[in-house]
């Protein structure tokens, strides 16, 4: 199994006051107790930058965090090519999603991944294309037994 991971969930992780922190935090360890491969459209470094910096005017945190993803072992940065694009782009029109989300549903169909989010429209729309779960519903399926 691989994975795509939306910024949403690395914001969350980032976040400690975030609502999901705690399930994305777990589903990161989990993911790298397993040795799961990440595929994710190199956007997520200014996507998740952009989120920590802009709220509270802090750059540090976002640093770290593009640090820790650029560190990520096992993550595989996926460059936006104009085959890419021209596959994000009939992505979102068809399934309705903002341009960057229909990078991540991209990129996830051409590794064949699951994609996981906390998006609400990634979760409605993303399975028309891939197969698309939380974090929370990804460690109930794939977290194994003690």
């Amino acid at each position: 199994m691989k994975c795509t991971i939306d910024a949403s969930v690395f914001v969350a992780i980032a976040r400690a006051d975030e609502a999901q922190h705690a399930d994305s935090v777990d589903f990161l360890r989990q993911l790298r107790r397993q040795g799961v491969p990440v595929f994710c459209p190199s956007l997520v470094l200014p996507e998740c930058a952009g989120a920590i910096s802009r709220p509270t005017g802090g750059s540090e945190d976002a640093r770290r965090l593009v640090r820790s993803l650029e560190r990520f072992n096992g993550m595989g940065f996926v460059s936006l090519d104009m085959p890419r694009a021209e596959r994000a782009a009939e992505i979102a029109i068809t399934c309705r999603l903002r341009g960057s989300d229909s990078t991540y549903v991209a990129v996830a169909e051409v590794f064949d991944s699951v994609l996981v989010t906390w998006d609400a429209e990634m979760l409605a729309r993303g399975p028309a294309v891939v197969p698309t779960m939380t974090p929370t519903d990804w460690l109930a399926r794939y977290t194994p037994s003690p």
